[in-house]
């Protein structure tokens, strides 16, 4: 596993983690949360380090990355999604990449959706995982019965509990309780949540997201009309989902199929919203049929892999 590095990009310092030769097509990866940092994708993605040179970094306002009060001096208003974007396409030019396909995970895919409408001509792919480009989910998660059946298995978390929120609470700690009570929506396999646990154990949690998303002071990371953004930004997208995603049920990545015909949908059979883990083999192997074909031809070919 890469040792890491401290990069200074867009007056913030970014914790960032690479893995294959810098030669090769640069693939930057953008995770969720957005209070978690990068480390739950590096297992699969750095698989990917003899096809592309792989760039994970933690978010500004997560992990190692610059911070806010009290852990840093970085202004609440620099976590507005359109920044975070921004460092994404500063990253790609630091690195000498003329260009880069963007993989953006859950949170992440908003951001990587920015990415293509605020700096079209640095992203070459998008790979939307476990994600969506519509922010009205509440009635696809009510008719899901995976969603109701797992969600009676998940404890509430109260978001003013002081013991997770009060000054003198661990760093991230809110979002550490609401990553272990949400664990039975997040993934599938639920033999499998002692290891999940464990991937979770090791996360640097940060807390500097949770005041201003409670007091709506962010913009949603999905931008306005992200279907046509896509549409108008024209190149090739992998929408990379689990047959039994709960997050964002899997009716909303076909729906975006649809409205995308040159787009490749894979749906990962077993898998929930961390589908890298549910069922990795197959979230790789989609991942390296879209990039080999994505090279071959200006767009990828519509279907499922």
């Amino acid at each position: 596993m890469a040792v890491g590095e401290f990069v200074q990009v867009n007056g913030v310092r970014l914790f960032v983690r690479r893995f294959g030769d810098p030669v090769l097509p640069m693939l930057i990866v953008v995770h969720g949360g957005p209070s978690w940092d990068h480390s739950y994708l590096v297992s699969p993605v750095r698989e990917l380090a003899d096809q592309a040179h792989v760039v994970l970094f933690d978010l500004r306002g997560c992990g190692r990355s610059s911070r806010t009060p009290p852990a840093g001096d970085l202004p609440v208003g620099a976590l507005q999604p359109g920044f975070l974007a921004d460092d994404v396409a500063a990253l790609i030019k630091h690195f000498g990449a003329a260009r880069a396909d963007v993989l953006g995970f859950s949170y992440g895919g908003g951001i990587a959706m920015r990415v293509a409408a605020r700096h079209p001509g640095l992203a070459r792919r998008l790979i939307l995982a476990s994600t969506t480009a519509y922010r009205d989910c509440e009635t696809d998660r009510a008719a899901s019965r995976d969603y109701q059946a797992r969600s009676r298995l998940c404890p509430r978390i109260a978001r003013d509990d002081p013991v997770l929120t009060g000054p003198d609470a661990p760093d991230g700690a809110l979002s550490l309780a609401m990553a272990y009570a949400s664990a039975p929506r997040d993934i599938w396999h639920l033999d499998r949540l002692h290891e999940w646990h464990r991937i979770l154990a090791a996360i640097r949690f940060s807390s500097d997201w949770n005041a201003p998303y409670t007091a709506g002071q962010l913009q949603p990371g999905v931008p306005d009309d992200a279907e046509h953004i896509l549409k108008d930004w024209g190149g090739p997208v992998l929408i990379l989902h689990g047959t039994r995603e709960m997050a964002f049920p899997a009716v909303l990545a076909r729906k975006l199929h649809a409205a995308l015909p040159a787009s490749t949908l894979a749906e990962i059979p077993d898998a929930s919203h961390m589908a890298h883990f549910d069922n990795p083999r197959p979230w790789l192997s989609a991942i390296r049929a879209f990039l080999s074909q994505a090279r071959a031809a200006p767009r990828s070919s519509p279907g499922q892999i």
